[in-house]
């Protein structure tokens, strides 16, 4: 859908931990071999701080950049793909009170990997029916043992701990949201499912077992076809995106996927018909995958980098396990003097 006229982007922040070289893990005999050669050089690992505590972290910077105290955010939509530090608990709240105050009404995302982009279209619409002014954005995760093996437990990437936020308001900003769509395939959500039975309680798997629920479910007739109909829901979400925009691919100066490698397969962002160079693999290669926060992390940086300025259109693509897709066009005003 094109966006309401009125929705911009009045700043992005990230809290990132430091990084553990690839090399280093290696030695450790933590990766295994089909993990070793994805193209990361570093992967960033938490130390005693949860993803909730990393997304109130990037929430307090993203106003901070705004020059909001946060009066004006009537809502908080917060997004992870993990385990947030408590079992049966609403983490948005913690996050709205750590950053814009008791009264801000907060709600979990957890739609995966698109859970981060898919609130920008969640908080368009509450922006446009006129229930706020202004919508704090935040993700955060922390992928540590005994949940889960971060290097090796999906096929493709290598999980990144990180929190990520954007501020988006009806007023002002640094960047315009020209358009954003969302699609779907919901037949695909077995992948992640595999054959197993519901289970009544957390906790059945120490560390999650993603890969082997794929292996079980690819040798299914559910399974046929599978990859063409991801393709399909990623690039039909995406052109959508440009075309409710106006524009098409050479309009655009820089695109955010995903931080992962898909092996033998065209990238992400070769398969949208873009070069690296127009990407932000050089940042996804030393930070790895933040789960729901790589978009948001990826336009605070190419904007605190100066890589893109006034005029610019970026293009900002996600998928998550489900299979959805999120995608949005936005359009830079300023270039901010980010610190």
């Amino acid at each position: 859908m094109k966006a309401p006229h009125d929705l911009y982007i009045a700043s992005a922040a990230a809290w990132v931990p430091g990084t553990r070289p690839l090399g280093e893990a290696v030695a450790a005999g933590l990766v295994d071999e089909e993990h070793r050669g994805l193209g990361y050089e570093s992967i960033a690992v938490a130390e005693g701080v949860s993803g909730p505590e990393m997304a109130v972290r990037a929430g307090r910077l993203a106003l901070e950049r705004a020059g909001s105290d946060g009066h004006e955010v009537g809502l908080v939509l917060h997004s992870s793909c993990g385990y947030q530090g408590h079992d049966m608990w609403p983490t948005a709240s913690y996050v709205a009170n750590g950053t814009v105050g008791r009264a801000a009404a907060g709600f979990d995302v957890q739609q995966r990997c698109n859970a981060g982009l898919g609130t920008l279209w969640l908080a368009a619409g509450q922006i446009a029916a006129g229930f706020t002014d202004a919508v704090l954005l935040t993700t955060g995760d922390q992928f540590a043992p005994p949940w889960v093996d971060r290097w090796n437990v999906q096929l493709n990437f290598i999980f990144a701990d990180g929190g990520s936020a954007l501020l988006l308001s009806r007023r002002s900003g640094f960047a315009r949201v020209v358009s954003l769509c969302v699609g779907a395939d919901n037949s695909l959500e077995r992948w992640n499912r595999g054959l197993e039975p519901f289970g009544t309680a957390p906790g059945r798997e120490l560390p999650l077992r993603l890969r082997e629920r794929g292996v079980q479910h690819a040798v299914t007739p559910e399974a046929e076809g599978s990859w063409q109909r991801f393709e399909a829901g990623l690039l039909g979400t995406t052109a959508r995106a440009l075309d409710d925009a106006g524009v098409t691919t050479e309009d655009i100066s820089r695109v955010v996927v995903p931080h992962i490698h898909r092996g033998e397969s065209p990238e992400n962002y070769e398969l949208l018909g873009f070069a690296e160079k127009q990407s932000t693999w050089d940042l996804g290669r030393r930070v790895g995958h933040m789960g729901a926060g790589d978009q948001f992390l990826g336009l605070e940086h190419l904007v605190a980098q100066r890589s893109v300025g006034p005029g610019d259109l970026v293009l900002l693509v996600a998928a998550g396990e489900g299979f959805s897709f999120s995608a949005a066009v936005v359009e830079i005003l300023d270039t901010p003097d980010w610190q």
